[in-house]
């Protein structure tokens, strides 16, 4: 026979306390004088008891539950987006609250059924929310935190990382290395094509503000044969040295191992950064100049909203955080090394 589920009688029968009192502490009432020693037994009796309160109970008596819920797109969820949910989760953690992370295109348009089922502290919406959606929010009275990663018209993203950023670094170190001719490498991945179009974008813009004339790019399949043909064209091309600026490290890995293949020496006729700082860009030979992304520094800002919109107080001060991205220089674009016959293959950075 299934036994029944403990209540706080229960909890109060074993730590010798009033049922008022485990309340009290349970539901963090910290107007109510507990001392810490009565506050220390009832939770550690419940732990030992296995208690789980009832989230719909707290949310009635709080007026809001202890969710975070985290909306994201059908987007294909990167390493490094992946680390990045994983930060604010922990730092959420901190203020009491956990974070649900709900993805893919199929609550978009009716987030109201969502909303009726769960006890939301505050939504994090990654991408512009539709109309119906917005509007299901705000009849909730639920609080949302924009952590929006990409520009749309009108809409510029709300986060201290924006896809600019990234391309920027990499188009600034290829310049500085000596590179004057230019391109930009992605493949082709459905669920990331918000962030490759943006990419693009931002890298055509950018070199145009430069002025760096010439500049070519390409989102080609993610085979190595058409990354091949694409850098056999691109060099050929191009009577100078060319930079190219990567997707990612493993687009990078791709577009030096087709250069090995090639016989396009790297440095000197071919420079690639890439992007993410992984362990692949470090392995590589040549090792792969990339761009690094201080991720918890962003979760941190995020996590401070949070805290703030719900009424808690934040943990972390990200006023001395550093750079949003950081260009980590390896051999692959080490241009001026190359000068004077002083190749030296080791990783310089």
């Amino acid at each position: 026979m299934k036994s029944a589920p403990l209540t706080v009688t229960d909890i109060a029968r074993e730590a010798g306390v009033s049922r008022a009192t485990v309340s009290y502490v349970l539901n963090d009432r910290r107007d109510v004088r507990v001392s810490e020693d009565t506050r220390g037994r009832i939770l550690e009796t419940a732990r030992r008891l296995g208690y789980v309160g009832s989230p719909a109970a707290r949310a009635l008596r709080s007026g809001r539950g202890d969710v975070v819920l985290l909306l994201l797109p059908d987007w294909d969820i990167s390493a490094q987006l992946e680390l990045l949910l994983e930060e604010i989760g922990r730092l959420v953690a901190e203020y009491g609250l956990v974070c649900l992370r709900y993805e893919g295109e199929h609550w978009q348009g009716a987030l109201h059924k969502l909303l009726s089922r769960i006890s939301s502290a505050c939504v994090v919406t990654f991408d512009p929310l539709h109309r119906d959606d917005r509007q299901a929010l705000d009849s909730a009275g639920i609080p949302d935190i924009s952590a929006q990663l990409l520009d749309h018209p009108g809409l510029p993203h709300t986060t201290a990382l924006g896809q600019d950023t990234i391309v920027s670094a990499q188009i600034d170190h290829l310049l500085a290395q000596g590179y004057t001719r230019l391109a930009y490498l992605a493949v082709d991945e459905p669920r990331g094509r918000p962030f490759t179009e943006a990419r693009v974008k931002a890298f055509h813009e950018i070199c145009a503000q430069r002025q760096v004339d010439g500049v070519v790019s390409a989102t080609v399949p993610s085979s190595a044969e058409a990354i091949s043909d694409t850098i056999r064209d691109w060099t050929k091309r191009s009577d100078e040295p060319l930079g190219i600026a990567a997707w990612n490290d493993l687009v990078g890995l791709a577009i030096t191992s087709a250069a090995a293949d090639l016989d396009i020496a790297i440095p000197r006729q071919l420079g690639v950064i890439g992007g993410d700082n992984t362990r692949v860009a470090a392995f590589a030979r040549p090792p792969i100049s990339t761009v690094k992304f201080n991720l918890p520094a962003e979760a941190r800002c995020i996590a401070a909203r949070i805290a703030e919109v719900v009424g808690r107080e934040a943990q972390h001060d990200s006023s001395n955080d550093d750079p949003t991205v950081e260009v980590v220089p390896r051999l692959s674009t080490a241009l001026q090394a190359t000068h004077g016959n002083d190749f030296d293959e080791r990783e310089t950075g």
